[in-house]
């Protein structure tokens, strides 16, 4: 080898790069090979300096005299700042009726302990130390409204969880949970509801004076969400929040979920079977009075809405502070359909009634009301029918009228010693049987038989009236409840 081609190399401290390898072409090309080796092995070296020596030597030192009882400050007075990111990974279920929210959570948990700090240029490069948090002091940190005994992040064995340890004291802790917390649901809008559920927490110890908890970021993404069926999860925001403890404000965090519930399931399974109930109670009416189903369909539609409410009812808590308009809707379906039972037996009743003669005036002037060539004035032919009939009837009546003035007979029956006869006027009708007079009724019966109204008719018209009423009612019902519960 060449001296004075050596002699011209300048050696440096810094860390032997790719660059420098790629710089060896500039050598001398009566360098030896052997040198340009050595420089590698010097970077490899130099590379993976630090192993399981230095590691070793870190943790005895930083580890001690250490005590994980004391707040890791130099200056007492100041607050540990404990910084924290919420990510929820998925919900697995809102029990409306206990009113308990399931989720399975990470938490991401930095401080810094202003005592765990050393130089890496002692430790061959050691910049970053993983523990086990039995080591450290860790943040006091509980679930404020974890419905489980165990409300802290960790139990008290801590060997199962790890932190990572930079050269600086910052201590990063990832937390991975599965909690069941109190949401109060509200029941205004359910099953088509959009619920807010909140995750707090606070301290359980500590004051603010040694301790103050902050977030991270006031809007959290889903990127590590796993999608729900039932429920489709919104943008988290984190609050800052004040609790009392002991008469004493503390402050903590409060993560606040917003889950839209999906309306498919409660669609086909409530709300479809309760329009078509509702549906066929209206054409109950429809069916002929003689019938043994008009009651009987009746009566299952009735039967049918009390089992959807026993079912509905289930799926609620015993007591709330708001009432569903779901639940409402169903309840006056119920009441609708107990109430059409009742004018089925009515309608039923008066179909079988064999004394016209109660028929009162009004009823009359409904049916009268309810005949097609009323209603279809338009018609010309049936309107000229009808006047052609009144026509006749005003003349029968005056034929009458002129006899009654001469007290004439108007009709005679007589078959053996049976006589039928109408006489003294147009208002009264006898039987003569063996010198027995027997009184029938008004001649306004006998002119009138083919127009008399009978209680079948009544009955008839009143199961129209009511299909048409009911009908509305159900309508104006489902659209008025529909409006709010769907109502964004």
């Amino acid at each position: 080898m060449n001296n004075s081609n050596v002699s011209n190399i300048k050696y440096t401290p810094a860390l032997f790069t790719s660059k420098h390898l790629l710089d060896y072409t500039a050598i001398d090309k009566d360098m030896d090979f052997s040198l340009v080796i050595f420089y590698t092995y010097c970077c490899i070296v130099k590379l993976i300096a630090h192993n399981i020596t230095d590691v070793r030597l870190l943790t005895n030192d930083l580890f001690n005299n250490h005590n994980r009882q004391i707040i890791p400050k130099l200056d007492m007075k100041a607050p540990v700042n404990v910084s924290m990111s919420f990510s929820l990974i998925s919900v697995y279920e809102l029990d409306v009726k206990n009113q308990l929210l399931s989720t399975s959570v990470a938490f991401k948990i930095t401080w810094k302990d202003e005592i765990l700090i050393w130089n890496p240029a002692d430790y061959n490069g050691l910049d970053q130390l993983t523990v086990t948090l039995a080591s450290i002091w860790k943040p006091d940190v509980i679930m404020l409204n974890s419905v489980s005994s165990q409300k802290k992040l960790s139990p008290n064995d801590d060997d199962d969880n790890y932190v990572t340890i930079t050269r600086d004291g910052f201590i990063e802790w990832w937390v991975y949970v599965n909690l069941k917390t109190h949401c109060n649901v509200h029941m205004t809008n359910y099953p088509f509801e959009t619920q807010m559920c909140d995750i707090n927490v606070t301290k359980s110890y500590l004051d603010d004076q040694s301790e103050i908890l902050q977030s991270v970021d006031d809007s959290l993404s889903l990127d590590n969400f796993v999608p729900n069926g039932e429920w489709q999860i919104f943008p988290i925001h984190s609050f800052d929040q004040i609790f009392f403890r002991s008469n004493r404000k503390i402050s903590g965090l409060q993560w606040r979920i917003k889950m839209k519930r999906g309306r498919t399931f409660y669609t086909w399974n409530f709300l479809m079977p309760s329009i078509s109930l509702s549906i066929a109670d209206c054409f109950s009416f429809l069916l002929p009075a003689k019938s043994s189903d008009k009651l009987g369909l009746s009566i299952f539609v009735f039967l049918a809405n009390a089992v959807l409410i026993r079912l509905f009812n289930d799926s609620m808590p015993a007591i709330s502070d708001d009432i569903s308009l779901f639940g409402v809707l169903l309840w006056v379906n119920i009441l609708v359909s107990g109430l059409v039972i009742v004018m089925n037996i009515v309608i039923t009743s008066l179909f079988y009634c064999k004394s016209p003669k109660i028929i009162c005036k009004c009823c009359d002037d409904f049916t009268e009301c309810c005949k097609c060539k009323l209603l279809t004035k338009c018609c010309k032919p049936c309107f000229e029918q009808e006047v052609k009939k009144k026509e006749r009837r005003t003349f029968e009546l005056s034929e009458f009228q002129n006899a009654q003035k001469e007290k004439k007979e108007y009709a005679s029956i007589k078959h053996g010693d049976i006589s039928i006869s109408i006489n003294e006027g147009i208002d009264q009708t006898f039987i003569h049987h063996r010198g027995m007079k027997i009184q029938l009724g008004t001649i306004a019966d006998f002119l009138d038989v083919k127009e008399r109204i009978e209680w079948s008719d009544v009955s008839r018209n009143i199961d129209i009236m009511a299909t048409l009423v009911i009908f509305v009612a159900y309508a104006i019902l489902y659209a008025a409840t529909l409006s709010e519960l769907l109502h964004e």
